[in-house]
């Protein structure tokens, strides 16, 4: 029998992550032994505090009913005070919605404000939740491209009237995956300018807030005055606390926006499992400590991978934020051959560019979130199969 699938799913672009874990299995079950940094899924462990709390809470009967529509008042009190303490912002208790990780936010809330036909700007290289969710509410992205010479940020200033004013979302994310890059404040002022001069919903992704280095903090959009006007920004508890697969983070900002994304959820989900909130809830009162290893850990990756990588060629500068790095592939190569290059004669994988739209062509991603050992080790098997740069 033949089953004809809604149109939607048709007009995704391909899925070349789906092809890379075919390859994968290929060469596992040759007994090959890889080192796969493909999937962004953080290498260190919640805080201990928040494992123990999920334990007990997993005993709790009330923990296995459904989980409210407005979600847990503590987790949402605790969202405030993490917010205000971090990024300095204001929060109040109506303007945050429990999420079962951010992706799942971002989905559910392009579809809640776009219909088919509808436009929004979205810079590539981009994580794909931001080009897919749109194709699945019938959308088109308009896409702004970004470089590395301008810090992979989207020009908005060249932007043409027509289209600005004809689109409703314009989103971002800064610190960026994949590229890792970051947004000064100026950036954020102009897209904040940017978007009540078009009457445009400001999506900031900000999954990545507290993995950055050297002191070089990020900041949150909605710090910028007036930003609650028009901005629903996201956060994620996985790269933060380790607990990819725990599925939590909030959403916060314009309250208009934030019950819209609440109103479609409560057609779709109860919410995360509520013992997993309880843990939440004791993550986001972690000791400064935790979050300081954390990401002294990720720096040294960081500076084995770059330096590694430089000795082979490559000019590679020390990202200021998350684990990745984006990496140019040498001449004669795309980024899937490039993927499949590395596979055969290296035994590592890492991403291809493409996953991140089009415009990621000619890069791959290398996720740090292996042990220092097996970092160095992935390097050490590039320089014994000759890989090298040559731009």
């Amino acid at each position: 029998m033949k089953f004809e699938q809604a149109e939607r799913l048709s007009k995704l672009p391909t899925y070349v992550f789906a092809l890379l874990d075919k390859l994968k299995e290929e060469e596992r079950a040759k007994g090959k032994d890889l080192i796969d940094l493909t999937i962004g899924s953080p290498s260190h462990l919640p805080p201990k505090a928040a494992i123990e709390a999920h334990i007990k809470a997993l005993n709790e009967p009330k923990s296995h009913k459904y989980s409210s529509f407005e979600g847990d008042p503590d987790f949402i009190a605790a969202v405030c005070h993490w917010c205000k303490q971090q990024y300095g912002i204001s929060i109040h208790k109506d303007e945050v919605a429990t999420l079962v990780g951010s992706k799942e936010g971002l989905a559910h809330f392009y579809m809640a404000y776009l219909n088919p036909g509808d436009t929004l700007l979205v810079p590539l290289p981009m994580y794909p939740s931001h080009f897919r969710g749109p194709a699945l509410a019938g959308a088109e992205p308009i896409i702004l491209p970004t470089v590395e010479k301008n810090g992979f940020l989207p020009e908005l200033d060249i932007i043409d009237e027509s289209i600005a004013n004809k689109a409703k979302i314009l989103s971002l994310s800064y610190p960026t995956n994949p590229t890792a890059a970051t947004a000064p404040k100026e950036f954020f002022e102009k897209a904040v300018r940017f978007a009540k001069k078009h009457n445009l919903i400001l999506i900031h992704d900000f999954a990545y807030a507290e993995l950055y280095f050297e002191g070089k903090k990020p900041i949150s959009c909605l710090s910028i005055p007036g930003a609650k006007d028009v901005c629903i920004e996201f956060h994620s508890l996985s790269k933060t606390f380790g607990m990819a697969g725990w599925r939590l983070g909030y959403a916060v900002g314009n309250k208009e926006l934030v019950n819209s994304l609440k109103c479609i959820k409560t057609n779709l989900d109860y919410g995360p499992f509520a013992a997993t909130v309880k843990a939440g809830t004791v993550a986001l009162k972690t000791e400064k400590r935790y979050l300081d290893e954390m990401r002294l850990g990720y720096q040294m990756k960081r500076d084995i991978a770059v330096e590694g990588l430089n000795s082979l060629g490559w000019k590679l500068k020390k990202p200021m934020a998350t684990f990745y790095l984006w990496i140019p592939v040498p001449a004669g190569f795309n980024a899937m051959t490039f993927v499949e290059h590395l596979l055969h004669k290296a035994d590592v994988v890492l991403s291809p560019g493409i996953g991140f739209g089009d415009l990621g062509e000619g890069y791959v991603r290398m996720a740090l979130v292996d042990s220092d050992e097996k970092i160095s080790q992935a390097v050490e098997r590039l320089k014994k199969a000759g890989i090298r740069y040559s731009g």
